[in-house]
């Protein structure tokens, strides 16, 4: 097969563009432009709301403050240490180094805790108290609004305190009564 100049230039011109294209789409396929990291939001919890150390004859409450006050019916307290109000963290993590300052509004929503029950020993959790400003009483399900303002860092916090009233009931033997506080949190505007 013979072929002629302008036949070659055709085919070589063919080629290139083959080529040209070939690399034109490995280029629009390559690897995506890198973006920030998205914003997190986290509620840690330090310190568990504690009651202390009490016999129940029957039934009875025992009730810890926000600020660590307690007060008490219907039991014997053993003792006095080993009291306090739960610690919660809340941390908004912007996602990237920016350094422009944000205003953040959070919801968070604590809900209602379960039951303990263990052999003739049942507690239940209620009367939420709080130190978030505009909050000193929170019910389950209630949503609770915070803001985080002039935030420059990447990570802004905040913490605050919980109570709540333990209500328990016992018909025989006791135990350690664990109740762990549900909380959400959900990011409501970044500006």
């Amino acid at each position: 097969m013979e072929m002629r100049g302008t036949d070659l230039k055709k085919r070589g011109r063919l080629r290139m563009g083959q080529i040209g294209v070939m690399a034109t789409l490995l280029l629009a396929t390559g690897p995506a432009p890198a973006f920030g990291a998205p914003s997190t939001i986290s509620v840690t919890n330090p310190l568990m709301l504690r009651f202390g150390t009490f016999a129940v004859p029957s039934s009875g409450f025992r009730e810890v403050s926000a600020s660590g006050a307690v007060s008490s019916a219907g039991i014997f307290a053993l003792s006095s240490a080993g009291t306090g109000p739960a610690r919660f963290t809340l941390q908004y993590d912007r996602g990237n180094n920016s350094k422009r300052r944000v205003d953040v509004t959070i919801d968070l929503v604590f809900s209602t805790p379960s039951a303990f029950a263990q052999g003739g020993l049942t507690a239940r959790l209620s009367r939420y108290q709080s130190d978030i400003p505009g909050y000193p009483s929170i019910a389950p399900g209630q949503i609770v609004r915070v803001q985080l303002d002039n935030c420059l860092q990447r990570v802004c916090s905040m913490s605050f305190n919980l109570g709540g009233r333990l209500d328990v009931d016992r018909s025989f033997g006791g135990g350690n009564v664990a109740i762990p506080i549900p909380v959400d949190a959900v990011l409501v505007s970044e500006r």
